[in-house]
């Protein structure tokens, strides 16, 4: 059987890789998006976040990148003269446990001198770049065959303090099971590069064999360890067979290459997870990333919490390995051969794509947030999900919408609601291949609130010289609602309208569902007052104004407001014979603008004629025919209001012989 190193796959199948996957986003599981961070890296290889926050990249040609806030900064933060070929290169990074205050940054790197050698080096950081002549040798490994895989490369500080570096062990096995060499193993220094004594193989090693925590390891390409409990697994690349997940224990042995996956012999450390090579998408050639997913903030799913990820380079992929239960779930196929994860420090899952020279974070985004709703306004809103194969069937799990909404299988929640509260509840989704999320919203629907805006008009109101006005509220809603009445003079200010058992010029209330209430002025300004009022309402309500006119020894007469008609074009009838005269009152019902208000009289077989009216903001004026406009005299026709905007409002009044009166109707 054929077998390719990583050093080949980096060299030759990222081609065909690239073909295969580079021109599609991965497909991730239902609910997650992925976002691109940054792009434009050449053959990146590893990297860490820093404790401010800073993203390192390695980049195999020895330059050590920067994206700090989002963009990749065009200066390196340094650049190393190494060895490139296969896999070698700048292959690590870590930071000082100290970063804040020493600004120590450690680096794995292969020199590009005779004889061949993998190193590791600190710099000091000025910023977001290396001071010059900063490096100091922290560890040189042993020399270098021909071979230019099975180098490892990854290093972190270990939850002691230490630092951790892995070894491959240049394609010959056997450097793997002897303490003679620090190929394949995992090694473990102070930060200034001296040998922890407590190392498991400290007395019975000299020289930097006393670096030794771990052996029988094949290409640990990478490790980590886990946040809180600082349990360290190392990601070891298999030969023909399996890839390995193993348990980093001080002082364990790993079988390579008497071994390659499960094994039942005493001898050796059996690995916690393997799996095969293959094209699937659960096998694969080389597995080449892994993070332990305990972030402070949960930007995935709680269920992920604990939970391990790992990548293969050849299979494009992302898998969960659940320690607890030793199994392993899918995750995120079609990327662009992943060469190292990490959780960052948002909370994200960050993935490093190698043939695509970029740096992807993935999160869980189902839904938008849910916009507050108010009680008697029609209330519409799409959910959305990113990921899984559209299209989407939405449906209600637990709990309950607010009374009045609905949630469609499309995923619209719209309706009328009608129950001020706050309403917790859970939306299923499932996808066309039947992938199922949820998500718990929250929607708090408000009281509603008074708002003049679409207020109703009464162009008319008199009280005085033998008028009252009375009023009729009635409540449309099954729920109760508040009410507000303002009135306005001919001149645009609030008027003072005497109400009846009440202060003047304030009118407000609120009823029952299916209520009515009454009131009315009280006859007793002197001089007579005119104007007009606008009834704001929190729900749907039904107002009457009456104009009655109460003279002694006559009977009373009156006529209902119910002709009131507002906008910027309205005819209104007058009626001028065997006596009758007709009263026009004209508002404006805008709070800021004066109104010109054009008039067109249109006597039946008569020749027409105009006037003009200017208005203030919230203006009224209120005239008699033919009084006022002698052209009405003795007939019928139409009187056309024109304006430059919606806000006329009209009202007419037919007053008779006997001095009753009834309203007409306006119409546009």
């Amino acid at each position: 059987m054929a077998t390719f190193t990583l050093g080949q796959i980096f060299q030759a199948g990222v081609i065909l890789l690239s073909i295969i996957t580079s021109s599609r986003a991965a497909m991730l599981p239902l609910g997650f998006t992925e976002t691109l961070v940054t792009s434009g890296l050449s053959s990146p290889t590893a990297f860490a976040f820093a404790p401010d926050g800073r993203l390192f990249v390695c980049q195999q040609g020895g330059q050590l990148r920067v994206i700090k806030n989002g963009s990749l900064l065009s200066t390196p933060f340094l650049t190393v003269p190494t060895d490139s070929a296969g896999e070698r290169g700048l292959l690590g990074v870590a930071f000082d446990p100290n970063f804040a205050t020493n600004q120590f940054v450690f680096v794995y790197y292969t020199v590009n001198t005779t004889p061949r050698f993998n190193r590791v080096s600190r710099f000091t950081a000025n910023g977001d770049v290396g001071v010059a002549g900063s490096e100091m040798l922290i560890l040189q490994l042993d020399n270098l065959s021909s071979a230019t895989n099975h180098n490892g490369g990854s290093i972190h500080f270990g939850p002691d303090g230490k630092l951790y570096i892995a070894v491959g062990e240049n394609a010959n096995s056997s450097n793997s099971q002897t303490l003679t060499t620090v190929l394949g193993k995992i090694l473990r220094l102070n930060s200034d590069g001296t040998i922890p004594s407590d190392n498991p193989f400290f007395g019975v090693t000299s020289g930097n064999n006393r670096a030794i925590f771990a052996l029988g390891l094949r290409n640990p390409f990478t490790f980590t360890f886990q946040p809180n409990t600082g349990r360290m697994f190392i990601n070891d690349v298999g030969e023909n067979t399996w890839e390995e997940i193993n348990d980093g224990i001080a002082g364990s042995n790993y079988g390579w290459p008497a071994t390659e996956g499960f094994t039942s012999n005493p001898l050796f450390r059996s690995p916690l997870f393997q799996y095969g090579h293959g094209n699937t998408t659960t096998t694969g050639c080389a597995i080449t990333g892994g993070a332990f997913y305990n972030p402070a903030i949960n930007r995935l799913l709680p269920q992920y919490t604990g939970q391990y990820f790992f990548a293969d380079f050849c299979g494009g992929w992302i898998r969960v390995f659940d320690p607890a239960t030793g199994q392993a779930a899918a995750f995120a196929t079609g990327i662009s051969s992943p060469v190292d994860l990490t959780t960052g420090p948002d909370g994200y899952l960050y993935y490093l794509a190698r043939d695509a020279g970029a740096v992807f974070k993935v999160g869980y985004a189902t839904a938008a947030t849910l916009q507050t709703g108010t009680a008697d306004i029609v209330y519409s809103q799409m959910l959305t999900v990113s990921g899984g194969t559209p299209p989407y069937s939405w449906a209600l799990m637990s709990g309950a919408l607010p009374p009045g909404l609905s949630l469609s299988s499309a995923g619209v929640l719209s309706g009328t609601p009608v129950t001020p509260g706050t309403y917790s509840f859970t939306v299923g989704v499932t996808d066309s291949a039947s992938a199922f999320s949820s998500h718990t919203f929250t929607l708090t629907v408000l009281p509603p609130s008074l708002n003049f805006t679409n207020a109703l008009r009464i162009a008319q109101i008199a009280d005085g010289g033998n008028f009252i006005t009375q009023f009729a509220i009635v409540n449309l809603e099954p729920i109760p609602t508040s009410f507000q009445f303002k009135f306005w003079g001919d001149d645009g200010s609030p008027s003072n309208v005497p109400i009846q058992n009440g202060i003047p010029g304030n009118l407000t209330g609120t009823l029952a569902p299916g209520a009515t209430a009454f009131a009315q002025t009280t006859g007793q300004s002197s001089p007579g007052l005119q104007g007009w009022a606008e009834v704001a309402s929190t729900g749907r309500i039904g107002v009457q104004a009456i104009f009655k006119r109460v003279i002694p020894g006559l009977p009373d007469s009156e006529a209902t407001a119910s002709g009131t008609q507002s906008g910027n074009n309205i005819f209104l009838p007058f009626d001028n014979t065997q006596e009758f005269v007709t009263g026009v009152a004209v508002s404006n019902t805008n709070p800021t603008q004066s109104l010109d208000v054009f008039i067109t009289f249109i006597p039946e077989g008569g020749a027409a004629s105009s006037a003009r009216l200017s208005l203030p903001p919230h203006g009224h004026t209120a005239f008699v025919l033919p009084t006022a406009y002698p052209v009405t005299v003795g007939g019928r026709g139409t009187i056309q209001f024109s304006g430059s905007s919606p806000d006329i409002a009209v009202l007419g009044l037919r007053f008779s012989p006997n001095n009753s009166f009834t309203s007409l109707g306006s119409f546009q």
